[in-house]
């Protein structure tokens, strides 16, 4: 059987990259609140991409956000989750104002 793909074996420093890409698009770590299957299917598709030659951790970070923007959400990061409801907060004025009232004089 032949592939077009060399085979590649992940080494420990390819293990760390992507402990450290998942930590940081929040499916691991003392926050995180991502279900297992989204997990598993995050780790797989960097694992394709580290195979694939894609070494980088902000190469891994761009391909794991492009994923989720080009899924309609169905392939969101936690972290971009997390950041659209934010934004949608603030959108409905959510947020406090930078902008003080001034007291009646």
């Amino acid at each position: 059987m032949s592939s077009t793909h060399p085979e590649h074996y992940l080494d420990a420093d390819d293990l760390s990259l992507l402990v450290e890409v998942l930590t940081d698009a929040g499916f691991y770590g003392t926050t995180a609140k991502a279900d297992p299957s989204g997990r598993l299917a995050a780790t797989c598709f960097l694992m394709t991409a580290l195979e694939n030659g894609i070494n980088s951790r902000e190469r891994l970070t761009a391909a794991l956000v492009e994923r989720g923007d080009a899924s309609s959400g169905e392939h969101q990061t936690p972290q971009q989750t997390k950041a659209e409801a934010i934004d949608r907060w603030d959108d409905e004025g959510g947020a406090i104002s930078s902008v003080t009232a001034k007291s009646p004089a």
